[in-house]
């Protein structure tokens, strides 16, 4: 434990026993305890009962194909690539092709909230649901499927729209801005689906022991899938596929062909334990429920450190959410800028696509190196006390994880004001690329840093339950697995214990003992609802700066490269409305900064 955590148990635990030792952790071959049972109906369960019928594989676990425990990590993970890849080409192509049918930049922007608004709703529900999934096939793949067949309708809908609304309403602009906006709001919502049912697969077929590397796995495989996405994405596929249309089209294509693959691989490999009907207590209409309302009744009594990393994360997503959607389209504006030119060649609205592919690359390089060089917290010298050769020395004693995100703040900030200087498409490719580095960082250091919190006070209420005799590894991945996709890697690395009725977290701030304790997977649920809403603010504050800098106008569809552009170019002479939400975003980036600094101590 870090003397960190050690103050913050002190703090909120005085009156613990410390010499109380924690509970025995069954092994996958005892009985499994219903989580949703209360202590007195656990108590009465027979020993030989077994929740589980016997899985495909013949046990009463989970069983992964491969003679090798990185073969099995590959088989297990490797669906977060192909869902990745998806997810690339809506990020790196959804933008401009919503230009290209005609939609505003202020109607576009509204066309985003699909995002945020689908984890916000699909998470959660898909996990409850699939928790208490009784299906032979198992508890997660079918939802797995069902997800990856509504990405595909999506893609369908996405990349022949034009077609689709000329055979049926003789094309119709509106209809085909309707159909658009519909197949966006579809793939994000089953985007947000899959990855819910493949992160908790994730946490269903790992011991505790290998939930850190699994969680390592799984973050190795979206680097990879982000790379591939963007690669390919820059790259002009109509020279080897000229069958397939255009470049979106070929993108849809592969996208869904990826998507079945991984699909397919995993439903190979993995045999799920099968979940008997005879232990549903609650209805997953209930739980989903009991879920929301937790959530909602502890919002306002978060534990204060807790508070803190959400409320860093409200004012970073605030200047997240604008880069990640519409930095492509302005590298695109910028390259037509500069180059003073409405010629077809397709590099003008592949540049964008180039500049994510070169920050996917910094990202997954950060993602390996970062952790090499941060000391643990509360191990770390001052920053007064730093001389020249703890630069030389790694992990570098100065550097511990809270002062590397909030310097990652500071380089988002740095980069997000440079745009206003930003004149060539090499210098929008430097910004991106250095974004990378703050991109890696938050999409692990506040992960980190809240599991510290979550496991330091599960360990130390862990040990006031001993009387509760042992408790089986597969109840343990159950409660974990209800999480929500955004935030279960955190608990896949920490390996948190959330068991209901069992283990309660953490006190509410300021040791108020009236006000009761939070469990730890409402804690996050609410770090989720901390950066989903702020991308709501964001949404309508670019949607307005759009209507009022840059309204746009419709234009015809006559080429797709060259209606991009054009739409493009009718920025020239105006303002960098894109830009302007950048600056706004890196704004909100220095308040995160100088708000986390609060978490050094």
């Amino acid at each position: 434990m870090t003397k960190q955590g050690m103050r913050y148990h002190q703090h909120h635990h005085k009156n613990f026993n410390q010499n109380m030792h924690e509970p025995t952790i069954a092994n996958e071959e005892n009985t499994v305890l219903n989580p949703h049972l209360n202590l007195s109906d656990r108590d009465s369960i027979d020993s030989n009962h077994n929740p589980y019928h016997v899985g495909e594989n013949g046990r009463n676990s989970s069983h992964i194909k491969g003679n090798s425990k990185i073969t099995k990590m590959l088989l297990l993970t490797q669906i977060m690539a192909g869902l990745q890849f998806t997810w690339s080409v809506e990020l790196a192509y959804g933008t401009p092709y919503l230009l290209d049918l005609g939609l505003s930049k202020s109607q576009m922007s509204l066309v985003w909230i699909a995002g945020p608004l689908s984890g916000l709703i699909t998470q959660p529900v898909v996990g409850a649901f699939s928790d208490r999934s009784t299906s032979k096939y198992g508890r997660r793949r079918p939802y797995l499927i069902a997800g990856s067949l509504m990405v595909i309708n999506a893609f369908i809908l996405i990349g022949w729209t034009k077609e689709i609304v000329g055979f049926i309403f003789d094309s119709s602009e509106s209809a085909s801005k309707l159909m658009a906006v519909f197949a966006f709001y579809n793939l994000d919502f089953a985007i947000n689906a899959v990855m819910a049912a493949a992160r908790a697969i994730i946490v269903d077929c790992l011991p505790p022991s290998q939930q850190e590397e699994g969680t390592a796995w799984a973050g190795k495989m979206v680097g990879i899938g982000s790379v591939i996405g963007y690669f390919m994405g820059y790259i002009n596929l109509m020279p080897i596929f000229p069958f397939m249309g255009d470049q979106l089209k070929a993108l849809c294509v592969f996208a869904s062909i990826s998507l079945l693959l991984s699909d397919a691989l995993l439903c190979w490999a993995v045999s799920e334990q099968v979940y008997s009907d005879e232990i549903s207590v609650k209805t997953a209409w209930d739980s989903t429920i009991e879920t929301f309302h937790s959530i909602f009744k502890a919002i306002f009594n978060l534990p204060k450190p807790v508070q803190y990393i959400c409320n860093v994360q409200f004012f970073a997503w605030m200047g997240w959410f604008p880069f990640l959607f519409y930095s492509t389209t302005w590298v695109s504006e910028i390259f037509v800028r500069e180059n003073e030119t409405s010629s077809d060649d397709v590099r003008k609205v592949r540049e964008g696509s180039y500049s994510l592919l070169l920050f996917s690359i910094v990202s997954m390089v950060a993602s390996f190196v970062l952790p090499h060089l941060v000391t643990p917290s509360g191990t770390g010298i001052p920053l007064k006390r730093i001389k020249i050769r703890h630069f030389f020395k790694y992990p570098l004693v100065f550097l511990t994880l809270p002062k590397l995100w909030t310097l990652s703040h500071f380089i988002f900030a740095f980069a997000m004001f440079s745009t206003w200087w930003t004149e060539s498409v090499f210098q929008a490719d430097l910004i991106i690329s250095l974004i990378g580095i703050s991109w890696a960082t938050s999409m692990w250091a506040p992960f980190s840093l809240l599991g510290e919190i979550i496991a330091t006070n599960t360990e130390n209420i862990a040990n006031t339950t001993n009387t509760l005799g042992d408790i089986g590894e597969d109840s343990r991945r159950d409660s974990i697995s209800q999480l929500s996709s955004s935030t279960i890697g955190l608990v896949e690395r920490n390996r948190i214990n959330v068991e209901d009725h069992v283990y309660r977290l953490v006190e509410t701030s300021g040791g108020n003992s009236d006000s009761g304790r939070i469990d730890s997977g409402t804690i996050l649920g609410i770090h989720n609802m901390y950066i989903v809403l702020p991308q709501f603010c964001a949404t309508f504050f670019s949607s307005i700066v759009f209507a009022l800098l840059d309204p746009g106008t419709a234009v015809s569809n006559d080429n797709e490269e060259r209606t991009i552009i054009k739409r493009h170019g009718e920025t020239d002479a105006g303002a960098d409305s894109i830009g302007f939400v950048f600056r706004c975003g890196g704004l909100m980036a220095i308040i995160a900064g100088i708000y986390s600094i609060k978490l050094w101590k």
